[in-house]
């Protein structure tokens, strides 16, 4: 199991029998989470659960310096341990320092990973589309959703430099193991980006 991020107390199980269940008490019960993906990241996630539907749940992350730093949604099916932080006095009392609350979002669609992308695209000007890499668990894809296709979804990225690429990519449904958007860092990235230019098509593009 991948390491643990608080360390203090006891582990508390939920008591729902199969994953969704453990997501329902969590989510009903308000309390800080991790989350456990080790088909896909040997790390944990490590917040509230905000949001759940048949097949993904949204979890508002908190930081190592006991802070809401955005939004991650994953799919139920890969979650394969969800546990009370056993750091939980910790973490909400250091939430409370910080006068920081549970976020909650209204309205949030959580059908698919199209939804998903055009819900958090309304809230926010940029998105990452985190992708399932064989080496690295999951590869980030950040920048602004331009639409979808029958299996993808299209996305305008920015690099690291808050340089716009010229052009747009197809991200495929199948390989996408998570999104995520409202994080600091994507919300600086935008800001120093600035508005992106109109992409291009592909043909105008010079060949590779």
């Amino acid at each position: 199991m991948p390491p643990k991020h608080h360390h203090e107390g006891n582990v508390v199980q939920f008591r729902g029998r199969g994953t969704r269940a453990q997501l329902r008490e969590a989510l009903e019960a308000r309390v800080p989470v991790q989350i456990a993906r080790s088909q896909v990241s040997p790390g944990w996630v490590h917040g509230y659960v905000i949001g759940l539907a048949s097949e993904f749940c949204l979890v508002a992350e908190v930081s190592d310096a006991m802070q809401f730093d955005g939004f991650l949604a994953l799919a139920v099916g890969d979650i394969d341990a969800v546990e009370q932080d056993p750091g939980r006095a910790f973490v909400e009392k250091a939430l409370e320092l910080n006068a920081e609350t549970i976020p909650q979002i209204q309205d949030f669609k959580l059908d698919d990973w199209q939804s998903i992308a055009e819900s958090a695209a309304r809230l926010t000007p940029l998105v990452s589309l985190n992708m399932l890499d064989e080496e690295n668990g999951e590869v980030s894809y950040i920048g602004r959703l331009t639409g979808a296709e029958s299996d993808a979804l299209i996305l305008q990225e920015v690099d690291p430099n808050a340089t716009w690429y010229p052009d747009t990519g197809a991200y495929e449904f199948p390989g996408i193991g998570s999104i995520g958007f409202g994080t600091q860092y994507m919300l600086l990235l935008a800001k120093i980006a600035g508005m992106p230019p109109v992409p291009l098509p592909p043909e105008a593009m010079p060949a590779s």
